[in-house]
């Protein structure tokens, strides 16, 4: 995989044209000014391809992640069981693997995290906590089968000034997919309800592993079910962490702060609307299983924010990081005894990136339970 930037035309023949297809990739060519991952051969390793771009991850890099639902349906529609199994699980993994989170909002059928791990574990927070949501969703649904429509996306943000716009598009996005005015009207789960009240939202979630031990103990078996349940509830407590710009902000003046962005966007969505939004009672009333008419589809930006000789350098920087580990794994299947992958890859193989933390939370906070 080579990060590499397209353009619009190839040729001054093929400029008047609109929608061309880059053939080597079947998709759209792109303006001058975006950038985006594609998969292609490297120019040190001949024509042999990734199967998908390289994951990396950087200790102090802040990334965009999501996902969406396969076909677009509405499977993760906002109703308050759906909500609890989304904070529960988002807690929990964001607990285990230290993962630092500024925002998030979910939708009726994808979801939005701006998060940071210094660990270097943020692969495996959405590995299980993906998985996991997928799995009790389905079970909730009555349907099985694949639920994710592809790999998450993390996208690294560049700046301080695109990590606050990224902040605001997230909070706001169900007023930026006019669906509410206002996003204190979403029913679904977004960090405004941290940020206006500036107190943590908790989690919970059930260990059926201990749900049963205690089942099964003799001194149990006059517990109700509720009760049993009560018993293998885990909580965790989901915070907001800082962004870099403002980490010298008390936790009052940095949620106002945040408050009033995210405010004063939405006020700006309003006023270039052109069509009414239907609402959160008109939002809730669609069936889990439809999907939208005219889905909206766009290519995974390289990165976010930066001018255009920044974003160069980041993509001149990801090739390198490419080729080196491709050279990396060349002398790995080769048998070499000594291989060194670029830190924060992961090898073949292995669980953990090169250069992070094996360390693991696996016992909840004690104070909330």
């Amino acid at each position: 995989m080579r990060v590499t930037a397209r353009s619009e035309s190839r040729s001054s023949a093929a400029s008047p044209q609109k929608n061309l297809l880059d053939h080597a990739t079947n998709r759209p060519l792109l303006p001058k000014t975006v950038m985006r991952a594609v998969d292609e051969p490297s120019s040190t390793h001949g024509a042999r391809h990734m199967g998908h771009p390289l994951r990396n991850q950087e200790k102090d890099a802040i990334y965009e992640l999501g996902n969406r639902t396969l076909h677009q349906i509405y499977a993760l529609l906002p109703e308050e069981q759906v909500n609890a199994i989304i904070l529960g699980l988002l807690a929990k993994y964001a607990w285990m693997y230290g993962v630092e989170i500024f925002a998030f909002c979910f939708m009726s059928n994808h979801f939005h995290i701006l998060a940071r791990c210094r660990s270097l574990q943020m692969h495996l927070f959405m590995r299980d906590f993906q998985s996991q949501l997928a799995r009790k969703i389905n079970k909730l649904r009555n349907r099985t089968g694949t639920f994710w429509e592809r790999r998450y996306t993390a996208t690294k943000v560049l700046t301080d000034e695109a990590m606050l716009q990224r902040l605001r598009y997230i909070v706001c996005n169900p007023s930026e997919s006019n669906l509410v005015h206002h996003p204190k009207q979403w029913p679904g789960l977004c960090s405004w309800d941290i940020h206006t009240s500036g107190e943590p939202m908790v989690g919970e979630v059930v260990n059926r592993k201990t749900y049963w031990e205690e089942k099964r103990k003799r001194k149990n078996k006059d517990k109700t079910e509720a009760e049993l349940i009560e018993m293998a509830t885990e909580r965790y407590a989901l915070e907001m962490a800082k962004l870099p710009q403002w980490q010298g902000l008390d936790d009052e003046a940095y949620h106002q702060k945040i408050v009033d962005e995210c405010h004063t966007h939405a006020g700006e969505l309003a006023k270039l609307r052109t069509v009414p939004c239907p609402g959160p009672k008109k939002a809730l009333s669609v069936k889990w299983s439809d999907s939208p008419r005219k889905p909206k589809k766009a290519p995974r930006p390289l990165c976010h924010g930066g001018d255009f000789k920044q974003r160069q350098e980041y993509r001149e920087d990801r090739r390198l990081l490419v080729d080196r580990y491709r050279t990396a794994v060349g002398r790995w299947r080769e048998g070499k005894s000594e291989v060194e992958f670029p830190d924060g890859t992961i090898p073949p193989g292995h669980q953990f990136c090169v250069g992070g933390s094996c360390s693991i939370r696996r016992e909840p906070p004690s104070h909330l339970n």
